[in-house]
């Protein structure tokens, strides 16, 4: 009569290694899609908390100013304010670098603006002030 030690223990093994197998991939990717998808969110909360902010600051008239409070995703690769200044229409750009490539996120504004916009991660309070009928500064 043959006896069979530890074949039990063995299988346990065997199937915690493939259950592993499996399960590591499944929880990297949907970590990874997770971290993209709240720096998203930042983003997009970022351009838009920061345009609205522009907009209502401009419609108050001279001298009026507002102070927004951002957060900065990592990945950042430009926080730019851009100006056309024969059509009068102005935007902000920001381009952030996912998992699968370089995004673009940007939001047109009524008036010119001036200053500069943080691209490095963190919290910023933002002095968003209306300087005369037609320009807007931003500063940090």
């Amino acid at each position: 009569m043959v006896k069979k030690r530890g074949q039990a223990g063995i299988e346990y093994v065997i199937l915690t290694g493939l259950l592993l197998f499996f399960l590591i991939p499944l929880v990297h990717y949907s970590t990874v899609e997770t971290n993209n998808a709240i720096r998203d969110s930042q983003l997009e909360s970022y351009v838009s908390r920061l345009s609205k902010a522009i907009d209502a600051v401009h419609s108050m008239g001279p001298d009026s100013m507002e102070i927004v409070v951002i957060t900065a995703p990592k990945g950042i690769k430009t926080a730019a304010l851009v100006n056309d200044v024969a059509s009068g229409a102005s935007e902000i750009l920001l381009q952030i670098e996912f998992a699968g490539g370089i995004s673009d996120v940007h939001a047109g504004v009524k008036p010119l603006i001036y200053g500069a916009i943080p691209s490095t991660s963190g919290t910023y309070h933002l002095k968003v002030k209306s300087l005369n009928e037609s320009s807007v500064e931003i500063s940090w």
